[in-house]
């Protein structure tokens, strides 16, 4: 079971329909269905968060891992409302996946582009400064 499978429960647990889940975690409806209905892509931080904020009884290491029990045995916040240091981690480690697969996919776009004006520099084309030299030039 993957993450959008996960999601899916949710939405059974809570009765709702996938506009209706969207509302109640304030995300628009077609971002909910392009992860979980024709999952074309996975969930975000942000939209993580949302769902983990939204719905105090769910277990977030379940949402982002799949271990344990979907439902909580305690509730995510203890204290004074201060988050569970557990929740806290994956929270963080959640955010720093993100931030590096954003870096990946700047690396990628930088490594795929064409070099433009640059292009003798990095060897991709044959510089245009030096003129190519004809058989008559080399019988001096």
């Amino acid at each position: 079971m993957d993450i959008c499978d996960r999601i899916n429960e949710i939405i059974k647990h809570e009765n709702l329909n996938i506009a209706s889940f969207a509302r109640k975690i304030g995300i628009g409806d077609q971002t909910v269905r392009g992860v979980v209905a024709m999952r074309r892509n996975k969930p975000g931080f942000d939209f993580i968060m949302k769902i983990v904020q939204t719905f105090d009884w769910l277990n977030a290491h379940w949402l982002i891992t799949g271990e344990g029990d979907m439902i909580c045995e305690n509730l995510l916040t203890i204290g004074g409302g201060k988050e569970d240091p557990s929740i806290e981690a994956l929270l963080t480690l959640i955010r720093e996946k993100d931030e590096r697969i954003e870096q990946l996919i700047r690396e990628n776009a930088a490594l795929t582009a064409p070099c433009g004006p640059s292009a003798s520099a990095c060897g991709c084309a044959p510089s245009e400064s030096a003129p190519a030299s004809s058989p008559a030039d080399t019988h001096a």
